[in-house]
């Protein structure tokens, strides 16, 4: 076999190395090196709070409500009237909400990330995830995805 037959090898035992590392569960030890950890009790009310306020402006007759509970950031990258076509366009379920429940909250090096179970007015319910950041004492949404969608016919 060839040098370049061999280097080939290496190169395809490399990336099967690197694939089986990737799909594996982390060990403990790695887990405690991640960039993830749970919030605090603080964090957790203070971001619930904040989002609870987002979700019920969301009622409100007036846009700009909802929209003063964007981080500094996010409004800088999107105005009050691109930001109105986004909730009415692709979000329009946030405007009549039934209910809604905050989860779990994970702190990272930049921000939370919280999830949040919400059910609209005509009980389908979605799961969202809400990116918050904390810059000198002010909370601010990021960013908020939907990342579940499903109908409860028990509501």
């Amino acid at each position: 076999m060839g040098l370049k037959g061999f280097g080939l090898i290496k190169l395809v035992l490399l990336l099967s190395l690197l694939l089986s590392a990737c799909s594996t569960e982390p060990d403990q030890k790695d887990q405690s090196n991640s960039q993830a950890s749970q919030c605090s009790q603080e964090e957790i009310a203070g971001g619930a709070a904040w989002i609870t306020g987002q979700l019920n402006a969301f009622g409100s007759a007036e846009p700009s409500a909802a929209y003063n509970f964007a981080s500094e950031q996010f409004r800088q990258g999107v105005s009050l009237d691109n930001f109105v076509a986004i909730i009415s366009g692709q979000y329009s379920a946030l405007l009549t909400l039934k209910s809604f429940e905050i989860g779990r909250c994970v702190a990272l090096d930049d921000g939370y990330v919280f999830q949040v179970d919400l059910i609209d007015n005509q009980n389908k319910s979605f799961t969202m995830q809400y990116v918050l950041s904390k810059i000198d004492g002010q909370w601010g949404v990021d960013a908020a995805t939907i990342v579940e969608n499903k109908v409860d016919p028990t509501l």
